[in-house]
């Protein structure tokens, strides 16, 4: 073989081994790019499997824990935020569909423990608790939060007075007569409340100078020479504060005593401030000789009915220990949802150690309990939006 025919020879065996070379490099690159990407993705798969897992074990929303890998919690946490909360509104609250089953009750709403020993006792849980606030205390930021807590729309009867425990000494309080409303007297702390109401940034229903057809408060007509016209006037003057302050977060209720019981010279259509001024009626109606529902409330709501639509809350209500109270459980709770235009009540749950003249709750008696338990269970409530 000539010189120059193994030159060609071994060029071209030359480039025969680096084209060999090359292929092997080439498939060697390749193999190691697809174990990699084998690799990558069953590492991905179990880490979302561990993600949905620890994201099903613990709730949607709640960051996932035991993540593995420096960066893989961060990016846990960034998939799964942490819940949000909306503040509910008026308007919402207003819209909910159900029924309002509240208490008014000793300790309540600031002790999370007699919230519980209620809703044990009563068989479910209240959607709304009242309680009591005179003109010489402060508004509650706490309190209303607190019963937010326990899924339950505060409401505050709010008496325009420096309390009592007698007759005598609840009436006689000319310091707060309607005049003195009217006057400006108490603008200070009118404004002072409506603005701490407003800071709470959360829905409050407020029950405003209750009872006023009876002659034991003495922002009643009749009493301290106050008259009807005065009572309307005093109302718009403390709502029209709540509103100038922007404290518009507030469910107003107006709420006579049933007629039963009440001053027969007091007609309801002439201490009505108007539908503008109220969110919703209210009405105290206890049990006496009554064995149904409508026998008690029904001429108070025909009254009602002929000057406003507004929808209607019992805000008090119980029975007297008497051979009637089972009847009368059964009936309320049978005629409550047949009333589309009455959203509830609020079962008086004070014993006579707190001050209650005698014992009204559903509780007082096993058979009471029992009825109670099986109407109350059957009623559909309305949820209450956490805020």
């Amino acid at each position: 073989m000539s010189s120059s025919s193994r030159a060609v020879s071994r060029r071209g065996k030359k480039r025969s081994t680096v084209r060999l070379r090359l292929w092997m490099t080439v498939n060697v690159v390749v193999l190691a790019t697809f174990v990699s990407w084998v690799y990558w993705a069953a590492n991905s798969q179990g880490q979302a499997g561990r993600t949905a897992a620890a994201a099903h074990a613990v709730g949607p929303g709640a960051p996932v824990v035991g993540a593995v890998g420096a960066s893989s919690s961060a990016a846990a946490t960034a998939a799964s935020p942490s819940p949000t909360h909306t503040t509910p509104t008026v308007a919402q609250i207003e819209a909910e569909p159900g029924k309002y089953f509240g208490v008014t009750a000793d300790d309540l709403p600031g002790s999370p423990a007699a919230f519980s020993a209620v809703a044990k006792t009563a068989g479910v849980s209240p959607n709304m608790v009242e309680y009591y606030v005179n003109w010489t205390q402060d508004f509650s930021t706490e309190d209303v939060y607190d019963a937010y807590s326990e899924g339950a729309l505060p409401v505050i009867t709010w008496e325009p007075f420096a309390g009592g425990t007698t007759g005598h000494t609840i009436l006689d309080q000319p310091d707060y007569a309607l005049s003195t409303i009217i006057a400006g007297n108490h603008d200070a702390y009118i404004t002072q409340y409506a603005e701490a109401v407003k800071a709470a940034k959360v829905p409050i229903a407020i029950r405003f100078m209750h009872e006023m057809n009876g002659n034991w408060y003495p922002w009643s007509p009749g009493v301290n020479g106050n008259t009807d016209a005065q009572y309307i006037e005093a109302w718009k003057h403390v709502w029209n504060i709540f509103h100038q302050v922007g404290a518009d977060n507030v469910i107003w209720i107006w709420a006579p005593n049933v007629l039963r019981g009440a001053q027969n010279d007091i007609h309801l259509a002439d201490v009505y401030p108007g539908d503008k001024y109220v969110g919703w009626v209210g009405m105290t109606a206890y049990e006496d000789y009554e064995s149904t529902a409508t026998a008690l409330f029904g001429p108070t709501i025909t009254d009602i009915r002929k000057f406003t639509q507004k929808d209607l809350l019992i805000t008090e209500t119980g029975g007297q220990p008497n051979s009637n109270k089972v009847a009368w459980i059964n009936s309320l709770l049978t005629w409550l949802p047949q009333q589309s235009n009455v959203i509830g009540f609020i079962w008086n749950e004070y014993s006579e150690q707190a001050g209650a003249r005698m014992e009204w709750g559903y509780d007082a008696d096993a058979d009471s309990l029992a009825a109670f338990h099986a109407g109350i269970k059957a009623i559909k409530l309305a949820p209450i939006p956490t805020p």
